[in-house]
């Protein structure tokens, strides 16, 4: 343990230095990439290779996601630093939703560290950050209604999309952070309750203004139709995996809401692979699917939470009466979806490292100081 904290320190020095050396700009959806870790090793990691938490391959996945989540830290303070925050991250309405990654990603990655170190350090470590996560959420939520006001002016909202769900999103995931962090008391699970019927009204309205935006205004697939369109199942799927963690609905409406979710993504993955096909045929497949796009982790997430919310779901049924062929699609979706994600992912790791290796460094400018003339008095 004391040469992978070692280790740690000196990857942090590392990329300190290398950060501040960097243009801020940071995406404001780079949170998801914490997303995509965190549902990865709860849900499809385990699935397939057969570990637990606690086993050392697992940690050493932890590990890299505390030092990504130091790295993309770093860039939010570098914009704060260079005065850039707000022109980057709250200026527009509907971007400003992608703080949400930041706030669902951390909530994971808290509940994730948590559940692999189980130390009392760890916890403490852990709680306070917890605080601050839900504060931030708090200072979220005061933007979410200023950008709903925003987006009331902006002709109806023409230019919204997936992302204002993750509004939904970072809701449920401060629901879960609350009761596995802080609990199960049943005070706890009241709070819990109502951050999930709020996450759920949040997403009606939400949804309804994304709905509204399509079918008012001309849009065309393949230029328009974001990929954080699959946030329209994956926003259910976290509620699912919610109110399941939390014993909050019945089996019932929890397998009403699963079925529901399902054809939602088998809609939206239609639309998104008509999309793909369209633009691969326009611009060919190096810039159709072959170039870095920082909402490709959405899907990713979206595909590993909706995995991760059947395979709980599954969990629960347990010695309940369910249909064979129902529990057959299941298990058939849990194993699907788990590779999908998995392959998804190694493309995304490819696509994010050669990004990288191509992003402009910008040095800093020297200050030059003029030297201080001391003013003599006329007498």
């Amino acid at each position: 343990m004391l040469i992978i904290l070692m280790l740690a320190c000196i990857i942090v020095g590392l990329m300190t230095t290398h950060t501040y050396r960097r243009k801020s700009d940071m995406p404001t959806a780079a949170g998801s990439i914490l997303m995509v870790g965190g549902i990865f090793i709860q849900g499809a990691w385990s699935e397939i290779t057969g570990l637990s938490v606690y086993s050392h391959a697992t940690s050493i996945f932890v590990i890299i996601l505390i030092a990504i989540w130091i790295y993309l830290l770093l860039g939010y303070i570098t914009s704060i630093r260079k005065d850039e925050f707000f022109n980057i991250h709250l200026a527009d309405p509907v971007g400003r939703f992608a703080i949400g990654t930041w706030i669902a990603g951390t909530s994971i990655l808290l509940i994730t560290i948590y559940t692999s170190f189980p130390s009392s350090w760890v916890y403490e470590t852990v709680l306070i950050l917890a605080v601050m996560t839900i504060g931030l959420w708090v200072f979220f939520m005061y933007w979410v209604g200023k950008s709903m006001i925003d987006i009331a002016r902006m002709q109806g909202g023409r230019h919204v999309h997936g992302i204002v769900l993750l509004a939904t999103v970072a809701t449920q995931s401060i629901a879960m952070l609350l009761y596995d962090i802080f609990g199960h008391s049943e005070a706890m699970l009241i709070i819990c309750r109502l951050l999930i019927g709020w996450g759920l009204i949040l997403y009606v309205v939400l949804a309804s203004l994304m709905i509204y935006r399509y079918v008012r205004y001309a849009w065309n697939t393949a230029d328009q139709s974001q990929s954080n369109n699959v946030m329209m199942y994956g926003a259910l799927a976290i509620t699912g995996v919610a109110v399941i963690e939390t014993s909050s609905w019945t089996l019932g409406a929890v397998s009403i809401l699963w079925w529901v979710t399902l054809a939602i993504l088998l809609v939206v993955e239609c639309i998104e692979m008509i999309r793909a096909v369209m633009r691969i045929r326009r611009n060919g497949w190096k810039t159709a699917v072959g170039t870095y796009d920082v909402t490709q982790w959405s899907r990713i997430f979206t595909l590993g939470i909706f995995n991760l919310f059947t395979w709980r779901l599954i969990m629960l049924n347990g010695s309940a009466l369910v249909t064979s062929s129902t529990s057959a699609l299941q298990s058939g979706i849990v194993i699907i979806t788990a590779w999908i994600t998995v392959l998804l992912l190694i493309w995304q790791c490819v696509l994010s490292i050669e990004a990288y290796r191509h992003r402009p460094v910008v040095a800093e400018v020297p200050v030059q100081r003029i030297p201080h003339v001391h003013s003599r008095k006329v007498k």
